[in-house]
């Protein structure tokens, strides 16, 4: 696999995940695996994709992905359970009764 094939199967990859991507930067290890690091964006959302590749397999050997969303709203409450967004957790020392 060259640079160019590289460049992309990082860019199908990124594509594949619903993402709009930047190639950040992409070279070959001495241990012969393609590092393809991607600027990835969706709406709401932003982050990265780091892609490793065998260089003579072609097997797509490792996948980071870190694409998240801006936050702050509550649109981005992804598990509709109506507690938008503020969990009580779980309380601590004297406060664990309700007066």
């Amino acid at each position: 696999m060259n640079y160019d094939e590289a460049v992309r199967r990082g860019f199908d990859q990124c594509r594949s995940r619903g993402y709009q991507c930047d190639l950040q930067e992409a070279h070959l290890t001495g241990n012969n695996v393609w590092k393809v690091k991607m600027r990835a964006y969706a709406p709401g959302a932003k982050g990265h994709l780091h892609l490793d590749y065998d260089a003579y397999t072609r097997n797509l050997l490792k996948v980071n992905e870190k694409v998240k969303g801006k936050g702050g709203g509550h649109d981005d409450d992804w598990d509709d359970d109506d507690d938008h967004g503020h969990g009580r957790g779980k309380k601590k020392g004297h406060a664990h009764r309700d007066d």
